[in-house]
C-alpha cells in the first residue's frame, strides 16, 4: 500500500506550499497516483480533513507521464462554495488509471485544510 500527501495543513491567510496566503484559487503540487507504477490498479482512496473550511476542493488527475505538461481533468469535488464552514473527515474513492493527482482549490475564503491524502 502506498500513501501520498497531496496537501498538508493549509490555513486561510497563512502561506504554505503553493498557497500564498491570499489567493482564493490555487493548485497543489502533483503526487503520484496508482497507475504511475503501471499495474498498481485503478482504485485510489482520498481522505480529506478540514476545519471550518470555506471553498471547494477539486481532485484533478491526469493519464500523462509528465505532470508539468499534463492535461488535467476533475475526478472528485468536495464542498459547494457556500458560506457555511465545513468541519469534516471525508474519505472518497476515485477509480481510474491515473498517473498523477493534485488538489485544485477555488473560493478558499476561510478555515483550514488539515490534510488531503491519497492511498492505493
Amino acid at each position: 500500500m502506498t500513501t501520498e500527501t497531496i496537501l498538508t495543513t493549509t490555513e486561510y491567510g497563512v502561506p504554505a506550499g503553493n498557497y500564498d496566503g491570499s489567493s482564493q484559487d490555487w493548485v497543489s503540487d502533483a503526487v503520484r497516483a496508482a497507475n504511475y507504477y503501471r499495474g498498481q490498479g485503478s482504485v485510489q482512496t482520498i481522505s480529506l480533513q478540514v476545519t471550518d473550511f470555506e471553498g471547494i476542493i477539486y481532485l484533478d488527475a491526469t493519464l500523462d507521464a509528465n505532470a508539468p505538461d499534463a492535461t488535467w481533468f476533475n475526478t472528485y469535488t468536495y464542498g459547494d462554495g457556500s458560506s457555511v464552514p465545513l468541519t469534516d473527515y471525508h474519505p472518497a474513492t476515485v477509480t481510474g488509471n491515473f498517473t498523477w493527482i493534485r488538489a485544485r482549490i477555488e473560493g478558499f475564503s476561510g478555515g483550514t485544510i488539515d490534510s488531503v491524502v491519497i492511498t492505493y
